[in-house]
């Protein structure tokens, strides 16, 4: 479908990662997800978004939106 005039488009394009936990970590994203009812890849995104976001200014690559 053609974007509509006048409508920002955005890219949903996504990149798989890999990377290595400790059982610690990885238990701990488990039970962080079950205890919200979501799954342990939304818990990561959400995790690196926040970094993004939030805590890390001198690592913010991308523009303010």
């Amino acid at each position: 479908m053609p974007p509509v005039a006048g409508k920002k488009t955005t890219s949903k394009a996504s990149h798989r990662l890999s990377v290595s936990l400790t059982e610690e970590q990885h238990a701990e994203l488990l039970e962080i997800a079950e205890q919200n009812k979501v799954s342990v890849a939304w818990v990561v995104r959400e995790a690196i978004e926040r970094l993004l976001r939030d805590e890390q200014p001198l690592f913010h690559v991308r523009q303010e939106r």
